[in-house]
């Protein structure tokens, strides 16, 4: 019975007459038939045995490659950027995470403005013992540069590999509003990085159990809207936004909206202070958890918007 198997080529043929005939040659009279037969069954039984093993083992070794080529056939998946969001008129490197990303040779973009060079790519260990079927096994270090006078909005990324493309994968580029970064330490009350409205803040939930919390002044009756952007874009963050009156008391809570993991707030408020806690609802973080925080005067969006409709 033949069984081959990535380099293992076997063929084992058992003779039963030939078998017979050596051990009547070799058996004296004063072995009996019940004897020879015992021993025929025995040596068939063990010749069977190796054949199955033998087989098993080839099996074994066509199923592992087979599934080895299949990983490597697959083309690149990207799972998300860090940072979520690059700044206009500058260079800013960034980590792309994702599958298949080890053997990718250059990344494309969507817009002439902004280009991507490969610095590196590789795969790597999961953070924080995640999932890698969320964040990725593999990543690649990028350079992002984007030329002046571009508008605030996304570009898509598409990393190409030997195996074929990732889909597009979209970036936020600058930043309608005033753009800040995360500031450490913010982990409550007492260290809540200020922050204005409107503003927008690149940040990290950094490690598990981590609130970043910020506070806001405001000077007359407002309607305020908070919003986190994360799963959107890829980010591990499933984010649970909670806002605060001077006093500590809770004014406003959200985990989920529109459909997705991401947090969003609305809420009428009196002129004073506030503040603003942002983490993961599962206390997880890491590397693999950025998030963009903007807020926003209602009042503004809607002038705005009157003067878009002029």
């Amino acid at each position: 019975m033949p069984r081959t198997g990535a380099g293992i080529s076997v063929e084992i043929v058992v003779d039963r007459s030939a078998i017979q005939r050596w051990f009547a040659e070799r058996t004296t009279t004063f072995v009996s038939a019940p004897i020879l037969k015992d021993c025929l069954l025995s040596l068939n039984r063990r010749a069977w045995c190796l054949l199955t093993t033998i087989s098993l083992l080839a099996g074994g070794t066509m199923l592992a490659q087979d599934a080895a080529a299949e990983k490597k056939a697959a083309p690149p998946r990207i799972a998300m950027c860090v940072p979520l969001a690059v700044p206009v008129n500058a260079t800013t490197k960034m980590v792309v995470r994702g599958w298949s990303m080890d053997t990718a040779t250059e990344v494309r973009s969507s817009s002439p403005q902004v280009s991507f060079k490969v610095l590196s790519a590789a795969s790597v260990a999961v953070p924080n013992g995640q999932d890698a079927k969320q964040i990725g096994d593999t990543q690649m270090e990028l350079e992002v540069t984007v030329v002046g006078g571009v508008e605030p909005g996304d570009a898509t990324l598409t990393v190409v590999a030997p195996t074929g493309e990732s889909p597009p994968h979209r970036l936020l580029i600058g930043s309608v509003h005033p753009l800040v970064a995360d500031s450490e330490p913010n982990d409550g009350f007492q260290q809540a990085q200020v922050i204005q409205i409107p503003q927008a803040v690149d940040g990290q939930i950094h490690g598990d159990k981590n609130v970043d919390v910020f506070s806001f002044d405001i000077a007359d009756p407002q309607s305020v809207t908070i919003e986190v952007l994360a799963r959107r874009h890829g980010s591990g963050l499933d984010s649970l936004l909670t806002l605060f009156d001077d006093r500590g008391k809770i004014v406003a809570v959200n985990d989920d909206h529109d459909g997705t993991t991401d947090s969003r707030i609305t809420a009428e408020l009196t002129a004073g202070k506030y503040f603003v806690s942002l983490q993961d609802a599962h206390d997880h973080g890491g590397p693999a958890h950025p998030y963009r925080l903007t807020t926003t005067l209602q009042h503004a969006q809607i002038n705005s918007e009157k003067e878009s409709a002029k």
